[in-house]
């Protein structure tokens, strides 16, 4: 069954890269699919996290200097952590999906400010990203300082305030939400 998985995910990858190569499907492009997978296992469907994890890790690899394909591909890792079943498969996913969020934040240059995708600065979109999927975890995690420390960073950067009105939206929210359960504790 592992066999079969990587031989269909080497296939895909070959696929996309020849696709692209000849002028098809861009980064974008693939990132929308990808992105609308997200949303919909983010939403709790869990029939199609493997598949938008999948596509993150195609997009990893293909563009293997865009950390917002990695912290999305991590974060699609705590959703799996998420919707598992046993207690280690949990701890794994999740513990693997951070860690790989923490990389594509390490991962962020200054160039990462001005590059976009589907006009919005990676750089603001890897850090909400972050932000959304630390702040989500057990606190067993201990990732919600983490969180803030991101967020904090977010706001007080210039690709911030240069972002879509839309992301600074969405920013915002998770701000006031972090807050709320700040308080609740």
């Amino acid at each position: 069954m592992q066999f079969k998985n990587l031989l269909l995910t080497g296939i895909m990858i070959i696929g996309l890269v020849c696709n692209v190569w000849a002028g098809g499907k861009t980064s974008e492009t693939l990132f929308t699919h990808a992105h609308i997978l997200f949303e919909r296992s983010l939403a709790g469907d869990d029939s199609v996290t493997a598949v938008a994890l999948n596509k993150f890790k195609i997009l990893s690899m293909i563009y293997r200097d865009n950390p917002l394909f990695l912290a999305y591909q991590g974060s699609c890792y705590t959703l799996m952590g998420r919707d598992a079943w046993m207690p280690w498969n949990k701890n794994g996913y999740t513990e693997k999906g951070l860690d790989m969020i923490e990389k594509a934040l390490r991962m962020l240059k200054p160039k990462h400010d001005h590059e976009t995708m589907r006009g919005a600065p990676i750089s603001v979109e890897t850090r909400l990203v972050a932000i959304s999927t630390f702040a989500e975890v057990p606190k067993s995690f201990n990732y919600f300082e983490g969180a803030k420390a991101v967020l904090n960073d977010l706001l007080r950067s210039s690709a911030f305030a240069n972002s879509p009105r839309s992301l600074q939206a969405k920013v915002r929210s998770q701000a006031a939400k972090m807050a709320r359960l700040k308080n609740k504790e």
